[in-house]
């Protein structure tokens, strides 16, 4: 029988599972501060330890295992939840395999892009392997492995064209590269302007990183201190309770600067190719951006050859 027991911030499972004379010892950290969902991850892990000891497939549905691996993610992980349970609802994740998936595509995410609909993917195969139960989903070609960036005059361009009360938020993502989401949720304890740190507390893995903080993102943020929790606000002090609250602004500023198809989060691929062309290794960029794969990031490579080879032609 598996246990848990606190040991500094997280809970931690010890024990053994038995049957038909086999056993097996388990000693891990659930990942939980919570004794309650602590006790669901030790519970699930029991359970799938009988389950592959007895030859058995998992009937857990969907809807129980989401709620069991969702914790302390994305706002854009629990969109996609919402949205993959209003499908499936509690259909066994067994039973969700390739046409299954195929016919939610059609009709829950039909006009949606494939780098969308790879990111609803994405969050479905994390919640089965969380309950090992690995889903065999191909993966669709995604053609928004473009990188799209600006030179500097179009950047502070853009930048000016935004109104004054949303213009920290901007400045932040293209000084600091953070996902909107990640932004958007900041709040003025998770900056300590004194050691110049920024911790992000939501990230899409799931994972907390501290970053430093650039010089133009905090004289923008203490340019609009004030005394809500939340760093960035609307025009009436209010946090942004969804982050396409602010697509409206972007869109507008780009039409106001002459500036076409680059999109709010375009300002990442900005940041993260002006340091590649700035000679920042990946491992780098991949701590600072909080990427979990070389892959992603090594699109970037491709920018600083393009780079090399431009400042080459400059000779005459």
């Amino acid at each position: 029988m598996l246990r848990t027991y606190k040991r500094g911030k997280y809970y931690h499972i010890s024990g053994s599972v038995s049957f038909a004379g086999q056993s097996i010892r388990v000693r891990q950290s659930t990942g939980q501060t919570r004794k309650g969902a602590a006790d669901d991850v030790c519970r699930l892990i029991e359970q799938r330890i009988l389950n592959d000891m007895q030859g058995k497939v998992t009937l857990m549905p969907l809807s129980e295992a989401a709620g069991l691996w969702f914790n302390n993610k994305s706002m854009t992980d629990w969109y996609n939840i919402k949205t993959l349970v209003g499908h499936f609802k509690s259909t066994p994740i067994s039973e969700i395999n390739a046409d299954a998936w195929n016919k939610f595509v059609r009709t829950s995410l039909g006009n949606c892009k494939p780098s969308h609909i790879n990111r609803v993917r994405a969050t479905l195969v994390a919640i089965a392997n969380h309950v090992s139960a690995p889903l065999q989903i191909p993966k669709l070609q995604d053609a928004n492995d473009r990188i799209r960036f600006l030179n500097k005059e179009q950047q502070e361009k853009l930048l000016d064209a935004y109104p004054e009360f949303i213009k920290p938020f901007f400045i932040t993502l293209c000084y600091q590269g953070f996902r909107k989401s990640e932004a958007l949720y900041l709040k003025w304890q998770h900056v300590n302007f004194d050691m110049d740190t920024i911790i992000i507390d939501k990230s899409k893995s799931g994972k907390r990183r501290i970053v430093p903080i650039h010089p133009r993102t905090k004289q923008a943020m203490l340019s609009s201190r004030h005394n809500h929790e939340y760093i960035f606000t609307n025009k009436n002090g209010e946090p942004y309770s969804h982050g396409d609250s602010v697509k409206g602004l972007h869109i507008r500023a780009c039409k106001k600067a002459g500036i076409s198809d680059f999109t709010i989060h375009d300002w990442r691929h900005h940041w993260a190719s002006q340091l590649v062309m700035k000679g920042a290794s990946i491992p780098s960029l991949m701590k600072l951006g909080g990427w979990a794969s070389e892959r992603m990031v090594l699109r970037y490579a491709s920018v600083s050859d393009e780079h090399i080879r431009d400042t080459l032609m400059r000779l005459e």
